[in-house]
């Protein structure tokens, strides 16, 4: 048992090392052979190994972070070529060609803090508190729960603070289904989403959880087709920008416990016990509403 716990330790320990190699040399061009080389061991060994903790290949893990620093450098008002190249993409074509998924804007209209993007946003009660919508015109962009008006707003400005955000009746035609919809009443939300592959396979799965179950981050992982990564799966959770339409509350610790979310364990306690009070009363519907 002891080898077993050390073995694993030993696996955890190279993936971590293995990780901060990448993020030191994110613009450079690194392969599986070279990462074996590096850490003494075959690229296969590393695939592996890597994957079984992190839920995703070292290529998938470096894109990732490219993408997060990319982020950072544009909403810094950096321009966007010195941007690209200081985060090692030596082809715009390939960022602009998929911005939509990748940034949710072009590259130019995140670097400008969303000058000349429209978001629509409402604002009310739920049986979490006060809670804000906002949407595209694509559709539902990021839902938030809080205190009050002036914090959720707060929040939806700080990423793109020269967007042209303002109330909108989608976004309050949103705002109402989603109210419907946590009464445990069918609704619709059309979203405007995006993540890596890992993370749409998680929320897909997240939306198969029957209102008034749960599903442990064990199971999800299972469910997704990577039994081993459990943290990824956490991790997914975790960036869930719409977390009331797709319900990643309902994902706990196989113990049991509640586990971690983003709105909050307080949030996440009520969420549950409404829903078990609402399936009790009949009031079965699919796992987030229908997502047009």
């Amino acid at each position: 048992m002891q080898r077993g716990i050390a073995k694993r330790r030993s696996k955890v320990e190279l993936v971590k090392q293995v990780c901060d190699y990448l993020k030191e040399n994110s613009t450079s061009r690194v392969t599986l052979a070279t990462l074996g080389e590096i850490f003494c061991t075959s690229p296969f060994h590393l695939l592996r190994a890597f994957t079984e903790v992190m839920g995703m290949s070292p290529r998938e893990y470096l894109e990732e972070y490219r993408l997060g620093v990319l982020r950072s450098r544009l909403a810094n008002g950096e321009p966007v070529v010195n941007a690209l190249r200081g985060t090692g993409y030596s082809a715009q074509s390939w960022l602009y060609k998929d911005s939509h998924r990748r940034l949710g804007m072009t590259p130019a209209t995140y670097r400008r803090g969303g000058a000349g993007a429209r978001i629509g946003y409402a604002t009310g009660m739920s049986p979490i508190g006060r809670i804000i919508v906002a949407s595209t015109c694509y559709g539902v962009c990021s839902v938030k729960a809080g205190r009050s008006d002036a914090e959720l707003l707060k929040a939806l400005v700080a990423e793109f603070p020269r967007a042209e955000i303002t109330r909108s009746k989608d976004a309050k035609q949103y705002l109402d289904s989603l109210q419907r919809h946590l009464r445990g009443q069918e609704a619709r939300f059309p979203l405007d989403i995006r993540g890596t592959d890992f993370q749409m396979r998680v929320w897909t799965a997240l939306r198969l959880i029957p209102l008034g179950e749960t599903r442990s981050y064990q199971e999800v992982a299972e469910m997704v087709g990577r039994p081993r990564a459990v943290r990824a799966v956490a991790n997914a959770c975790g960036s869930n920008p719409v977390p009331l339409i797709i319900p990643c509350h309902r994902v706990i610790r196989t113990d049991g416990s509640l586990g971690g979310y983003g709105l909050g364990i307080g949030r996440k306690r009520a969420l549950l016990a409404q829903e078990r009070g609402l399936a009790a009363e009949g009031r079965l519907q699919d796992g987030q509403g229908s997502v047009a």
